[in-house]
């Protein structure tokens, strides 16, 4: 399961899975303003893009200008990131799939180089 879970998800889902994301990181005083500056659809593509691929087991077939650009992230804006975006993991793939999938968004959070907390 864990090596193709992208087409288990399918590209529909995944990509319903991102707009919700985005569109919730737009609502979330954390980000809003950040995310009014962003170029939507290439953030959208490029978190797509990622998300297949790694769910894949395949990321590193992905070109580096398709990665999602990484800032340094506090701790407490990676816990919000990761609150947002499982919550539209969990709002529309069926549980089987989103339980590996959150698997996988928790790994990429021990990867990330964070800063301490926001004040």
């Amino acid at each position: 399961m864990m090596q193709r879970l992208a087409q288990a998800i399918g590209l529909p889902t995944l990509q319903v899975v991102i707009d919700d994301f985005i569109a919730a990181l737009r609502q979330h005083p954390l980000f809003a303003a950040m995310m009014s500056q962003a170029e939507p659809g290439r953030l959208r593509r490029r978190l797509i893009a990622f998300w297949y691929a790694a769910l894949d087991g395949e990321s590193y077939r992905l070109p580096s200008e398709e990665c999602p650009p990484l800032r340094p992230l506090s701790q407490d804006q990676w816990r919000v990131t990761q609150a947002l975006f499982g919550r539209a993991i969990n709002r529309h793939v069926p549980a089987y799939l989103a339980k590996p999938w959150q698997q996988r968004l928790e790994w990429f959070g021990q990867s990330l180089p964070l800063s301490g907390r926001m004040g």
